[in-house]
């Protein structure tokens, strides 16, 4: 084969492996629409949960790291609902995943720590 038929060759060869994509780093499933509607109504706050966890149950099984931000996000879902326990275990693996997070996660956990119990609410010291 001559030098000039391979190099014909791989000039045409070239353009398609520019077509190839690398794989995304990260499997954010739903998270970007669920996050969406979420915002436009609050009252689908069970979809954005399922969401997360999907991404979360995704990542596992296919041993890729949970996408930035997913644990801190499921965590401040379940402190809105009242389940501190849950919202700080959540918050300890993004600092861990994500140690850039940790002045951040530290906070979260503080206000979580500091969050009355889901009973409590709303309620006055006179009562």
């Amino acid at each position: 084969m001559s030098l000039r038929r391979v190099a014909g060759m791989l000039v045409a060869l070239v353009p398609l492996t520019a077509c190839h994509t690398a794989p995304e780093r990260y499997n954010w499933g739903n998270y970007d629409p669920s996050l969406y509607a979420y915002y436009k109504s609050p009252a689908k706050l069970a979809d954005l949960t399922a969401s997360l966890e999907a991404v979360i149950k995704a990542s596992d099984t296919n041993r890729r790291p949970v996408p930035p931000g997913i644990y801190a996000e499921y965590g401040y879902l379940q402190l809105q609902q009242g389940k501190t326990r849950e919202a700080v275990q959540f918050f300890k693996l993004e600092e861990t995943h994500w140690p850039e997070s940790k002045v951040f996660m530290e906070h979260m956990i503080q206000v979580a720590s500091t969050s009355p119990s889901p009973g409590t609410a709303g309620r006055s010291g006179g009562q």
